[in-house]
């Protein structure tokens, strides 16, 4: 079927912004993959040169760690291009350098599988990406570089031209060491840098951190720039120093800093492993000894340390834990006893206060007026023929009324005014610092408002009769609630629906 021109013009402007979204896509994988090979071929041109002075073996090999710690901090994904990059790569340095073709490849591809096996194992036992924090991890560490650096030794030797033995411990050593130095320390840079990990940077000690690095590298130098005394064994002092004042990240540091002095100043001829009268291998062997003796003390340690420092912020965080749960069940139970507290401070019907909380109330009122020669008015009321309402209309409408008189009620009374249901229809209110004239207003005005008041029934009239006592002459409050419950029985014998004042 025909296609018209602006049909195959948008269709092939879909297809080109298509293929631009792929190129867009994969153009940060190029370059990605293409930083990972630089940074691998820089690590082992600078071995490749030092190692050309020691006969063509090499100390330590870090451009392992470097593709390991790379792999572990770049998308999973892009490994198969990073891997291709490295190998290529590779390939064209040791051509550079002088190796065959054939050997070439075999020693480029010995180090990318030790890489991918160091990678998968480790991803494999959950070790973790910022450090090794306790003994357990260390041993599984140095089990898996030992592992991986045996294959690629026995892959490189095979593919050698040279003596397989020598080759073999010399490619092994080297990779096990550059392992075991440079990806920890990789690892422990980036956690640090990054803000990961919150163990390992020495905050508010820059400068006490940089003092005792220098003192690492001052006694690493003045120990392998000579051969008149023996002194190898003092470097573990400073590298002692760096593990207990910073952990993981100073060992790791220190240790870095002891290996790169002692293979630079052998490599130059300098201190007591290049004064040994042996070999280029031999010396090499000896090197690889010593740093592996240096790094053999500061890893276990550091390990220990940063092991029993988690634990102790452990503890402390679970002391913190528990002392805030502490407090919440503290300001739960508190809370709970207020809840109470409130809740028997108030009569569940009528949300007036309680007959306990009344006369608790009642009593401090008449224990303050009393201490302060003021004066206290009480009143005792109740609904008159209150059992008549619940045997016509039923309790429901008897509740009803007791919840309308609580509503009343409240409206009703003054601000310092107190009242209260001490059971069944029957209510106090105290009244403090008026006269009895005010308080009879006050009672009043209460009496009139509950009558002119309706429960839900309409067909329901209340009233209440009031008895109202002052605090003259009374000894306590139980004389003064006598006085007001008499006064009460008179305004009920009296016709009801009225307020009586106690004589």
């Amino acid at each position: 079927m025909a296609c018209s021109r602006n049909e195959l013009r948008s269709a092939l402007g879909m297809n080109l912004q298509h293929q631009s979204s792929d190129l867009t896509g994969i153009r940060p994988i190029i370059v990605r993959a293409a930083f990972v090979a630089a940074v691998f071929c820089v690590n082992s041109l600078v071995v490749i040169a030092a190692s050309n002075y020691t006969g063509g073996f090499a100390a330590l090999w870090s451009a392992n760690a470097s593709l390991v710690f790379m792999m572990m901090i770049f998308p999973r994904k892009e490994h198969l291009f990073y891997c291709t990059s490295v190998l290529l790569a590779s390939t064209a340095v040791n051509l550079q350098a002088g190796f065959p073709l054939h050997t070439s490849i075999v020693f480029s591809a010995s180090n990318v599988l030790e890489a991918i096996l160091a990678y998968h194992i480790i991803s494999k036992l959950g070790l973790p990406k910022t450090g090794l924090y306790n003994p357990t991890q260390l041993v599984k560490f140095v089990a898996i570089s030992v592992f991986v650096s045996s294959v690629s030794a026995t892959t490189a030797a095979l593919g050698s031209t040279g003596e397989l033995g020598n080759n073999w411990i010399s490619w092994f050593g080297s990779d096990l060491l550059g392992l075991l130095i440079f990806l920890p320390c990789f690892n422990i840079l980036h956690a640090t840098l990054t803000g990961i990990e919150r163990y390992t940077w020495p905050k508010n000690r820059h400068f006490e951190f940089a003092g005792v690095l220098l003192l690492v590298f001052a006694v690493s130098a003045m120990a392998l720039v000579q051969t008149v005394v023996p002194l190898l064994f003092l470097t573990a002092i400073p590298v002692f120093i760096a593990v207990f004042r910073f952990g993981p990240l100073g060992g790791m540091m220190s240790t870095l800093i002891v290996a790169i002095v002692a293979e630079f100043l052998t490599i130059a001829g300098f201190g007591p492993i290049a004064g040994l009268d042996a070999s280029h291998i031999t010396k090499i062997f000896v090197l690889q000894a010593y740093i592996a003796s240096q790094l053999m003390l500061a890893l276990p340690v550091a390990s220990l340390l940063a092991d029993g420092q988690r634990k102790v912020e452990k503890i402390i965080e679970t002391e913190k834990l528990l002392r805030i749960m502490a407090e919440k069940d503290r300001q739960k139970a508190v809370a709970a006893k207020l809840q109470k507290a409130r809740l028997l401070a108030l009569d569940e019907l009528t949300g007036l206060s309680s007959r306990r909380h009344i006369l608790e109330e009642s009593e401090k009122a008449f224990e303050l007026a009393r201490s302060r020669n003021r004066l206290l008015s009480i009143a005792i009321f109740d609904v008159d023929n209150f059992k008549s309402v619940n045997d016509r209309f039923g309790h429901a409408a008897g509740d009803d009324i007791l919840r309308m008189i609580g509503r009343v009620s409240k409206l009703n009374i003054g601000k310092n005014q107190l009242i209260g249901r001490m059971g069944g229809e029957e209510f106090l209110v105290v009244m403090p610092d008026i006269s009895i004239a005010e308080a009879e207003a006050q009672v009043e005005k209460l009496r009139l408002a509950i009558m002119n008041a309706r429960s839900s029934d309409p067909g329901i009239g209340v009233t209440i009769s009031a008895g109202l006592a002052q605090n003259s002459g009374c000894r306590d409050l139980k004389e003064m609630l006598l006085l007001a419950d008499n006064a009460l029985y008179a305004a009920k014998n009296g016709g009801r629906n009225r307020l009586e004042i106690a004589a």
